[in-house]
């Protein structure tokens, strides 16, 4: 990019018109040297600020509003094209979880005696960088939250599976006595 070569510039003239007196005399310091990027950001903002009511009693606000909400838009484009999640498969994975959790039995604290451990070392430091020698505390807490978290799914799983297998018999029983009552 440092080489002169690879610079692109456009220069904008007029086209043949008659010239005007007082232009002719300006120095060419006024003439106005772009490059193409710009040319295209200009031709953007253009476009999406022709989107915009300028009826409005702040236009540089809806502006910035309007490009906020673009942004977001293509961040979620992006988003959904990256992971292949979208918020109608992320509810509904919210809806299964809550399923599977709404009616657990224990609810007695997780990991307490870590957790007080936690809140002791963030008292006893006195600089933000002491709380570096919080870490191992922290991480031990994280992974005794996992595990419970697992355990819990697991039993609820067992469960699940206990019901699922106990409905499977009842309605194998159920046709077995059909089948008896229709012969």
């Amino acid at each position: 990019m440092g080489n002169s070569e690879s610079v692109r510039a456009t220069h904008f003239q007029r086209p043949d018109v008659p010239a005007d007196p007082v232009e002719d005399d300006l120095p060419d310091e006024h003439h106005i040297s772009i490059s193409n990027k710009m040319v295209e950001r200009l031709v953007e903002d253009a476009t999406l600020t022709g989107a915009i009511d300028t009826s409005a009693s702040n236009p540089r606000g809806d502006f910035k509003e309007k490009m906020f909400m673009e942004q977001l838009k293509s961040l979620d484009e992006k988003h959904t094209d990256r992971f292949g999640l979208t918020v109608r498969e992320l509810n509904a994975v919210l809806k299964r979880v809550e399923l599977r959790t709404t009616n657990m039995v224990n609810v007695d604290p997780v990991c307490a005696d870590i957790k007080r451990k936690i809140i002791d070392c963030y008292d006893s430091t006195s600089t933000p960088a002491q709380v570096a020698h919080c870490w191992d505390t922290i991480g031990a807490f994280t992974e005794c939250v996992q595990e419970a978290g697992a355990k819990r799914l697991q039993a609820r799983s067992k469960l699940d599976a206990l019901e699922l297998e106990r409905r499977t018999r009842h309605v194998a029983h159920a046709r077995e006595h059909a089948l008896k009552d229709l012969s």
